[in-house]
């Protein structure tokens, strides 16, 4: 499974924890979205998968992640993109 990274008010890292119990206990972690926009001004948007556990079904911002630990949040950002 995949580690998010845990933070305090300040944004401070305090720590990691698996990102589907982050989730369910309401800690505060990093993550990231991403709008894309274009020429006309249209947003683009993702309806995530009925199968997540998390918002399934939903319409969401083109791209929303978590950056990894260690990882610049530039290359975090470029890959998720490709996705």
């Amino acid at each position: 499974m995949t580690d998010v990274i845990l933070v305090d008010k300040n944004d401070h890292e305090i720590g990691v924890e698996e990102k589907i119990k982050a989730h369910e206990l309401g800690k505060l972690h990093r993550a990231f979205s991403i709008f894309v926009f274009n020429s006309k001004k249209e947003l683009m948007l993702q309806q995530r998968a009925k199968s997540k556990y998390h918002s399934g079904g939903l319409w969401s911002n083109t791209v929303c992640s978590h950056p990894r630990s260690g990882e610049d949040i530039k290359i975090t950002v470029h890959k998720r993109l490709q996705e």
